[in-house]
């Protein structure tokens, strides 16, 4: 099987016949052969595009609102199998994939097309950017294209997206629903291949607004390939994401809560708790139930069974992680659990806890990509809020606890969004956040700042 480049509305081969394998995080089988683009293959989409930027300016709003319609009912025909494939290829659970991105991206075509039906101020006439260039990460990859490919379209605008080398079917997948909905030709091309591709994608003077999501270091070579032509950005970087636990949480019971956000995923999604919080009088006993949930944990082998303990999506990050706790034990910290590869097939790590790491050290402080989870006990709730907020990343927090304690930990909180007891990341979950979490203009609205040019007319027509 090969991955394929969709351009000009049809499935194509990189210009070099280059490809690379995709490896399954489940066993280490490979998944696909995937066409390695270049800066020959972006030109070809551009220019698709550029063919496509007339059509797609001039429809209608009630035509652009049906094309949405049509694209949620291509994927909601098809959405279980498509929840596999996703699940297959980025190491997750198919029901996890099903309610967490493709029902939401579902949703997100119908409401964004129910918006083009709502009037707008009189004094406001958005008109389209252009040239949109989408660029994502592999977790719940189809999620992320589809909340920009959405407002982006109903703006009249055209699309390159650069899919995840790590989930190269949903390329394939979104090719096969822009055909089903018939969107015009050339209106949206899907180009495989690594961060080099998404650079020259950010930085080709034709693409007029960039909006991205991948670690910080990735989003800070964007920015720069599109500073020096003042590209619109809308960039959603790095988290480090903490789970608190007060004082009355009853969490023997909800232990399997507590540890998804930590779990499902591995620490590599967006949403993914990497630091646990809570008071010293409590976490003694709290250790010893988390000990006893881990320790009944099997792996997930295949993306129909339910376990919260998820392969890691390469051997690479794998090995990576072993490195970091080797780095976290020379900061003194303490492994509580885990820490070796799970036996069998797969890039299985068993989830590592590590106690009284300093608040200060670097794996405190810096996004840790896999399932290496840092507990720290404090003495009064207070030094929670404290340390919580010592990072240079702000994005999400869950918070555990008796509804009364909610409030005045839920406010001073330094991130964007705040679950409370459940940890929930669908299509209104945010991936961008505070701080260096995030960068540029985050409106997602198809008549706001970024996916439209908003004039502003004054006195009467």
């Amino acid at each position: 099987m090969e991955l394929q480049n969709f351009i000009g509305g049809a499935f194509v081969p990189s210009d070099s016949q280059k490809t690379f394998a995709k490896i399954s995080p489940f066993d280490g089988t490979e998944l696909a052969q995937v066409t390695a683009s270049d800066a020959m293959d972006v030109i070809k989409a551009i220019q698709a595009a550029k063919k496509a930027a007339p059509v797609m300016k001039e429809l209608p709003l009630s035509d652009r609102a049906s094309l949405l319609l049509k694209l949620a009912s291509a994927l909601e025909e098809n959405s279980s199998e498509y929840a596999y494939q996703e699940a297959l290829h980025q190491g997750l659970p198919q029901s996890f994939v099903l309610e967490h991105s493709l029902h939401p991206a579902i949703r997100i075509l119908k409401d964004v097309a129910a918006s083009l039906n709502q009037p707008l101020p009189a004094q406001v006439l958005p008109q389209p950017v252009g040239l949109v260039g989408i660029i994502a990460s592999w977790n719940l990859s189809l999620l992320l294209v589809v909340e920009r490919m959405a407002p982006a379209l109903a703006a009249g605008n055209v699309c390159v997206v650069k899919i995840s080398e790590l989930s190269p079917i949903t390329a394939q997948i979104l090719g096969e629903v822009l055909q089903k909905a018939e969107v015009p030709t050339g209106a949206v091309s899907l180009l495989q291949g690594d961060a080099e591709v998404g650079k020259i994608v950010a930085g080709h003077p034709s693409i007029h607004a960039v909006t991205a999501v991948g670690k910080t270091s990735t989003m800070e070579q964007i920015a720069k390939a599109g500073l020096s032509q003042f590209k619109k950005p809308q960039l959603a970087g790095s988290v480090k994401n903490s789970s608190v636990v007060l004082a009355g949480t009853d969490y023997q019971a909800q232990m399997p809560e507590i540890m998804k956000s930590f779990l499902l995923g591995q620490g590599q999604l967006c949403w993914n708790s990497s630091r646990l919080f809570l008071l010293e009088s409590m976490s003694a006993e709290f250790i010893e139930a988390m000990k006893a949930y881990l320790d009944k944990l099997e792996p997930l082998m295949d993306p129909k069974g339910n376990s919260p303990w998820t392969p890691l999506i390469t051997s690479a990050r794998r090995e990576e992680l072993q490195k970091k706790v080797q780095e976290g034990k020379v900061e003194h910290g303490k492994v509580l659990t885990g820490g070796d590869s799970a036996s069998g097939p797969g890039f299985h790590m068993k989830p590592v806890m590590m106690l009284d790491l300093p608040n200060c050290s670097v794996l405190q402080q810096d996004e840790l990509q896999g399932p290496l989870f840092l507990m720290t006990p404090v003495k009064y709730q207070h030094e929670i809020l404290k340390w919580a907020n010592t990072s240079y990343l702000a994005q999400s927090a869950v918070v555990w606890g008796p509804q009364e304690k909610l409030a005045k930990v839920v406010s001073q909180l330094d991130c964007a969004q705040v679950w409370l007891n459940q940890w929930q990341p669908n299509s209104q979950s945010n991936v961008f956040g505070f701080k260096q979490s995030s960068f540029g203009n985050p409106d997602k609205t198809w008549s706001g700042t970024f996916y439209s040019d908003v004039k502003i007319l004054t006195g009467t027509l």
